[in-house]
């Protein structure tokens, strides 16, 4: 053992309800007696206390403050577990203190309760929690302490944790080192990759081989269901040759269809070019009609170009005048606008002229009262005094200076805006200037244009009389011999145009539609030897499917079998490897399921009798067997409660220290022997 640890006394003051106790223990075997609520468990619970700040429950939050026959704490009790150990043969003496934490603020008469406060001693020194936990832990893991001091905690754990720390134990035994060399093993380790283990894939396995066998027994099923929508079948050889009659007669009366539309076609065409010859001519006859209406109008239009001339430069003259007084007006506003914002800037000038004077006068005063204790109203020491009024006279130079500069700031930011105002106001003065000199030579060049239009308005209605457009436009025609032409021309092409009677092929377009009929029933007749085919087809395809299934089921069976036989061996080698190192107790480790599966478990056995259905004395020595197992692991042993002692006559050897708490109903007071 790297580390033996054994209890040489422990003493209790104020825990939970002894006030104050020292039990002396012997190094192999002590034996504490007393009635029930006399304190036995206590003990247990004052070393797991002292060890970890738990009770013997792993509770962590439980009561270990004295009560008095009232079920009352009393107040500044210290509680107080120490205990001497031996650990591989050298003493050690380990403490907890446990103290009350009561302050008297100032002004106060009661102390008030501020929590608790633990002290830790090793060998008599004071330490830090961190540092005595740490000391615990170099001596025992408390996990480990749990499970090797009662014996009945191991088999209090879930089963999941007691299978870990079996397995933990023997150490894991992997596939590989299962399979060995043989071949069938070695291929399934090979097929458990990517985390799949070999319960997954056993389920895998299961469940594709009863998809495979429903599969395969839906497949005869099926097979009859194709069968049954198969169609009888038909001559097809002749419908095809009855097709191939239909299309020669189809060809025959398009033939005819396409010789009478030919003719038809050819007269309409001639017809065609007449229309396109006599629309020529309109589009040219309408061209020498708009162009003698052109220069009818021109010849006949007084020129007045002179005047619109003027008329569009007195507009825009006017256009320019106005938009030159509305920019007038805008620009009035503007300066409205800054010159009352720098009145108003002005104005905040001054106040801040005032407000720096303001600042600038104050000065500091001292009250009494400043230099006195808030709660007891008592005065300061004169030295306080005048440490206090030098740094309220620094406070305040370097508030009021603080206050200066800040005013001094915010002036010259308004001096500033002032300043910017005044030269914006400026410029709106000189655009000012320049806009009315605009204006009024602009109302000098409108009087001068309008008494221009009005001159050459007067010279128009002086000019002499012109002939009518009309009379211009008859003669422009009657005299252009080409226009005459092209309408004598135009009145021939119209009276050669003749409507042509379109050609009747109605009957055989009838008997077109007639034969495209047939065709189409005697297609639909040879679509049965296509559905006959597809049924052939899914039916060979159905017939190999099933013999695919029925190899595929074999081979999925004999990897199954394999699955099985490993499985088996896994659970005979890992429970026998656990088994090996236990003498009183075994494990089961798997429980076969009504499907033949195993399924993990862990489940303690004592003469193959369930750990949960044993008497208190197979449980207790079965819990000493696991605890000599744990300390052998482990390399560490350490006390082992062993309560209700007085129900068992033997226990098993172990090289633990043991301590046996006996129920003794006349010793109404802890009895140590």
């Amino acid at each position: 053992m790297e580390n033996q640890i054994k209890i040489e006394s422990i003493s209790l003051v104020n825990f939970k309800g002894l006030k104050n106790q020292t039990i002396n223990f012997s190094k192999d075997q002590t034996n504490i007696f007393g009635a029930n609520g006399t304190g036995k468990t206590t003990i247990f619970d004052a070393f797991t206390w002292l060890l970890f700040g738990k009770d013997s429950s792993d509770r962590k939050d439980f009561e270990v403050k004295h009560l008095d026959s009232n079920n009352k704490k009393t107040d500044n009790a210290e509680i107080e577990v120490s205990a001497g150990l031996w650990v591989n043969g050298t003493q050690i003496e380990v403490k907890r203190i446990l103290k009350e934490n009561w302050v008297k603020k100032r002004g106060s008469l009661e102390p008030e309760f501020k929590g608790n406060e633990t002290v830790y001693y090793w060998d008599n020194v004071p330490m830090q929690q961190k540092e005595f936990l740490s000391k615990i832990t170099a001596l025992l893991d408390e996990s480990v302490f749990k499970l090797i001091t009662n014996p009945l905690a191991f088999n209090s754990l879930k089963w999941q944790d007691k299978r870990n720390v079996l397995i933990e134990i023997t150490g894991e035994l992997t596939n590989e080192a299962l399979a060995g060399s043989n071949p069938d093993y070695l291929e399934l380790v090979a097929k458990l990759t990517n985390g799949k283990s070999l319960e997954d894939y056993r389920k895998q396995i299961n469940a594709s081989i009863k998809k495979s066998k429903d599969d395969l027994k839906d497949i005869p099923t099926r097979v009859d269901e194709v069968l049954r929508s198969k169609p009888e079948s038909k001559d097809f050889e002749a419908i095809r040759s009855q097709i191939n009659s239909k299309n020669e007669e189809l060809r025959s009366v398009d033939l005819k269809i396409q010789n009478k539309s030919a003719a038809f076609d050819a007269e309409l065409d001639k017809n065609s070019q007449k229309k396109l010859h006599a629309r020529t001519l309109r589009d040219d006859i309408d061209a020498i009609e708009r162009n003698a209406k052109s220069v009818a109008k021109d010849k006949v239009k007084p020129d007045d170009s002179t005047l619109m001339l003027m008329q569009n430069t007195l507009d825009s003259k006017t256009g320019e005048l106005v938009a030159a007084q509305n920019g007038i007006k805008t620009l009035e506003a503007k300066k409205a606008t800054i010159q009352n914002d720098i009145a108003q800037v002005v104005l905040k000038i001054e106040g801040k002229r005032k407000e720096w004077e303001t600042e600038n006068a104050k000065e500091l005063s001292f009250d009494d009262s400043s230099f006195c204790c808030p709660t007891c109203k008592r005065a300061f020491e004169e030295s306080d005094v005048e440490v206090k009024k030098e740094q309220m006279i620094a406070q305040f130079k370097s508030n009021k200076q603080a206050a200066l500069n800040n005013i001094t700031s915010q002036g010259q930011a308004l001096a500033n805006e002032k300043t910017n105002l005044e030269t914006e106001l400026r410029a709106l003065i000189s655009r000012a200037e320049n806009g009315n000199n605009l204006i009024t030579k602009l109302e000098s060049d409108i009087a001068k244009a309008k008494t221009d239009i009005q001159a050459e308005t007067e010279k128009h209605s002086n000019a002499a009389e012109m002939p009518s457009e009309e009379s211009v436009y008859e003669s422009l025609l009657s005299n252009n011999s080409l226009y005459i032409d092209k309408k004598i021309e135009l009145k021939k092409v119209e009276e050669s145009i003749v409507e042509i009677p379109a050609v009747d092929i109605n009957d055989l377009k009838t008997e077109r539609n007639q034969i495209i009929s047939e065709i189409d029933a005697l297609k639909n007749e040879l679509q049965v030897e296509t559905q006959i085919k597809a049924v052939d087809s899914r039916v060979n395809t159905l017939r190999d499917e099933e013999s695919k299934l029925a190899q595929y089921i074999a081979d999925v069976e004999k990897e199954q079998f394999v699955i099985e036989n490993f499985n088996k061996l896994r659970i005979d080698r890992l429970e026998g490897e656990i088994n090996s190192k236990f003498t009183f107790v075994k494990f089961k480790l798997f429980e076969t399921q009504i499907n033949g599966g195993e399924v993990e478990c862990c489940e303690a056995l004592i003469n193959g009798v369930p750990f949960s259905d044993a008497n208190t004395a197979s449980k207790i020595n079965a819990g000493l067997d696991i605890i000599n197992t744990l300390c052998d692991y482990y390399k560490v042993s350490a006390p082992i409660f062993i309560d209700n002692r007085e129900s068992i006559v033997d226990v098993i050897s172990t090289e633990s220290q043991i301590v046996n708490l006996i129920v003794s109903k006349d010793d109404k007071k802890l009895r140590v022997a």
